[in-house]
C-alpha cells in the first residue's frame, strides 16, 4: 500500500555553516536590512508560528533550548512583491541552499532527515520602515511540534542519528525525528530525472515502482516534492518502510 505524503513549498524540509546572500536592493528603500535578524540568530519558535508569514519574537540564547536558527537573510530585488508566487520560488530556493550548508547533507541525504525550512518576510510595521528582506530558519520536526535544534547541526554521513532521522508518526503520518514513537522509516531518497513534473497518478506509479526496491516491507509509503521544489532542482522521492515502533 502506498500513500502521497503532503508536502509544503515553506516547509520541506536545512543549518551548520549558515550564510548570507545579497540580491539586488529595492529602490529608494531608507534601510532594506531594517530590524533583519542576523545569520545564526535562535529562536524558541513553535510548530504554528513555522506557518505565520512574519516571525518577531526575540532571539534566545543558542545555548539553551531552541526550536529554530536563521540560516539565511537575502534582500529581496527590485520590483518583487511580497505576494508574487516568484517571491515563494526564491524563498524555497534561497532556504534549501541554506538548509544543505548548514546540515552539510547533500540534495539528497537531506531528505532522510526530519530537518525542514521556514521562511519569513518583514512585519508590516518593518515594510512600512523599507524593509525589503527575507529570512532563512532550520527547525526539525516533530510531528505537531518541533524538535530542540541539536548543539551541531552537521549530520554526518548516512545512516544519520536517530534524533535527526526523518520517520513518520500518527495516523496522517507526520514527519518526525526516528527518536519518537514513529510507524515509517526514510529509508530513500531518489531522484526522479522526468523532464516534466510528474501529475499525481504518474506520481504514484514511480513512487510504487522506485520505493519497492527501496524499502524492506510488505507496506510502504512514499512522498514526491511539490512543483515549487521540483521547479528549484529538489526533486527527491523519498521511500519510507514500516517499522515496529
Amino acid at each position: 500500500m502506498t500513500r502521497r505524503l503532503g508536502t509544503s513549498a515553506a516547509i520541506l524540509g536545512l543549518l551548520a555553516a549558515a550564510l548570507t546572500i545579497s540580491i539586488a536592493p529595492a529602490a529608494g528603500a531608507a534601510d532594506p536590512l531594517y530590524q533583519a535578524p542576523v545569520v545564526g540568530q535562535c529562536s524558541d519558535m513553535s510548530r504554528a508560528e513555522l506557518d505565520l508569514p512574519s516571525y518577531a519574537e526575540p532571539a534566545v540564547d543558542c545555548a539553551g533550548p531552541h526550536t529554530a536558527q536563521v540560516t539565511a537573510v537575502a534582500t529581496l530585488p527590485d520590483g518583487l512583491a511580497y505576494d508574487s508566487p516568484d517571491l515563494t520560488e526564491l524563498a524555497v530556493e534561497t532556504c534549501y541552499a541554506a538548509q544543505r550548508e548548514a546540515t552539510g547533507a547533500s540534495k539528497l541525504g537531506i531528505r532522510l532527515t526530519a530537518y525542514a525550512i521556514g521562511y519569513f518576510i518583514p512585519t508590516p510595521e518593518q515594510q512600512a520602515a523599507g524593509a525589503r528582506w527575507l529570512r532563512c530558519d532550520l527547525v526539525l520536526l516533530g510531528g505537531t511540534e518541533l524538535t530542540p535544534l541539536p548543539g551541531t547541526l552537521a549530520v554526518g554521513k548516512f545512516p544519520f542519528k536517530k534524533s535527526v532521522s526523518r520517520c513518520l508518526a500518527g495516523r496522517d503520518f507526520l514527519v518526525t525525528t526516528c527518536a519518537a514513537k514513529h510507524t515509517y522509516r526514510a529509508t530513500a531518497a531518489i531522484k526522479i530525472k522526468e523532464k516534466r513534473y510528474p501529475k499525481e497518478k504518474a506520481w504514484k506509479r514511480i513512487g510504487t515502482d522506485r520505493c519497492r526496491s527501496a524499502t524492506t516491507s510488505r507496506t510502504y509509503r512514499f512522498s514526491w516534492p511539490s512543483k515549487v521544489d521540483w521547479k528549484v532542482g529538489e526533486r527527491a522521492l523519498v521511500c519510507y518502510t514500516q517499522t515496529k515502533k
